[in-house]
């Protein structure tokens, strides 16, 4: 039963300004390590990961890598996959291609729950799947500038919900990264040029949609979403303790050219800081904390603060990286528990 109210609810979001809730699975994030710091990364990140969180990283990769990562969300409801492979072109340029699927399977469809004569047939009852799905190509250069990285993501874009609608998109972001002795800068532009998705939805099933609560669900779906570019821009420095341990703090601040829930919120834009600290035992353990999604709302006429705190830990082999990030999705108040590997493809070379 809790899985059909999937169903009322990707309805109600096709009412909502397209241009705010356009591929918002783009949004959640990939790689335990990363999502534990809070998503605080886009300095920092430096490997196969940096496809997602900055591309101007991908440049820091040696030879070839893959990376992992599986969630769960809302109870086990929705589930989240990512893969993702990596190539050092030449001692300059880095490639990498990922992949994301975000999806909510065996939701049940009563659009036919009552039969030609009134009565309520289970057997009536179907079922079907909401995913979204993602291809991401990069490509990244180093020092393009004196000090400065540069990336580019294209993404291609798949999205359906059972048989009664589909839809493409692409779009496109931009990734800089700068370092200077031990301090690092980062700076994202995420859909760029506005991500454009353009549906397409079959007829017969949004005619049983409408019928079954009949007033409800009446006014055609919008055909074409619009995703407004967003910002994150990081500085991150690492301190060295002693020989064997090391500290690293990031502060980011992202920012969305319309007005959510956000520590800086105006009618047409809105600012949200982030911040990751990791702490490292030669360069083989790590403990990471962060804290993200910083607000202030109303409750019964009482304003009180809103955050979202996030922790993890992992562990480098010699070719391989497990992180585990223990992470709330948006303020929900749900949690989960997050791993991904990334690996080392030389752990293959014949020694």
């Amino acid at each position: 039963m809790k899985k059909s109210l999937f169903l009322i609810a990707f309805i109600l979001l096709w009412q909502l300004p397209a241009q705010q809730y356009a591929n918002e699975f783009l949004h959640i994030g990939v790689d335990a390590a990363s999502l534990a710091l809070a998503g605080s990364v886009s300095a920092q990140i430096d490997n196969i990961n940096s496809g997602y969180w900055n591309p101007a990283g991908i440049t820091n990769m040696t030879g070839q890598s893959v990376a992992l990562m599986h969630a769960s969300y809302f109870h086990n409801q929705a589930q989240f996959d990512y893969v993702a492979y990596g190539k050092k072109i030449d001692k300059n340029s880095a490639a990498a291609v990922s992949f994301i699927r975000f999806g909510v399977d065996n939701i049940m469809n009563t659009t036919r729950l009552i039969n030609e004569n009134g009565d309520v047939d289970y057997n009536r009852v179907t079922y079907f799947s909401v995913a979204d799905y993602a291809m991401i190509f990069s490509y990244a250069r180093k020092k393009l500038f004196e000090n400065i990285d540069a990336g580019i993501n294209f993404k291609i874009i798949y999205r359906h919900i059972g048989d009664f609608a589909q839809g493409f998109g692409f779009g496109f972001d931009i990734g800089l990264k700068y370092k200077k002795g031990k301090w690092l800068g980062g700076f994202v532009l995420r859909d760029a040029t506005t991500t454009n998705t353009f549906w397409s939805f079959n007829e017969e099933r949004l005619k049983e949609i409408r019928d079954a609560i009949p007033g409800y669900n009446q006014s055609e779906p919008d055909k074409h979403e619009l995703g407004l570019p967003k910002f994150q821009t990081g500085i991150a420095h690492r301190f060295s303790i002693k020989k064997n341990y090391s500290v690293t703090a990031e502060l980011d601040l992202t920012g969305h050219f319309y007005q959510r829930h956000a520590l800086i919120s105006t009618p047409h834009f809105s600012m949200e800081p982030s911040l990751g600290l990791q702490a490292g035992f030669k360069d083989k353990i790590y403990f990471r904390t962060g804290i993200r999604n910083i607000y202030q709302t109303e409750i019964f006429g009482e304003k009180t603060w809103r955050a979202s705190p996030t922790a993890g830990a992992g562990i480098r082999f010699k070719y391989l990286n497990l992180d585990y990030a223990f992470t709330g999705f948006t303020e929900t108040g749900l949690h989960s528990h997050v791993f991904s590997l990334i690996i080392d493809l030389r752990i293959f070379n014949k020694s």
